[in-house]
């Protein structure tokens, strides 16, 4: 391979890991099975001790990778 595309190679793999490693910020909205909101949600990013809890409306916005996996639970 000649030296230009090898330097586009690597300038390119290097720009992408910052796009990988960075948190996405995720919001939604819990609600039951009559579309009513759920308070007191918690949502958890698995693997992790970062979690958040909904609101009144059931709203939340937690910080996680964009591969991260979310865990909910209500009592």
């Amino acid at each position: 391979m000649n030296k230009p595309k090898l330097l586009l190679l690597v300038l390119f793999m290097v720009s992408s890991l910052g796009i990988f490693g960075q948190d996405l910020s995720i919001t939604g909205k819990v609600t039951d099975e009559n579309g009513q909101p759920l308070p007191g949600v918690t949502i958890v990013v698995s693997g992790t001790a970062r979690g958040t809890i909904t609101d009144a409306e059931g709203i939340y916005t937690i910080s996680a990778p964009g591969s991260a996996v979310l865990e909910f639970s209500f009592i």
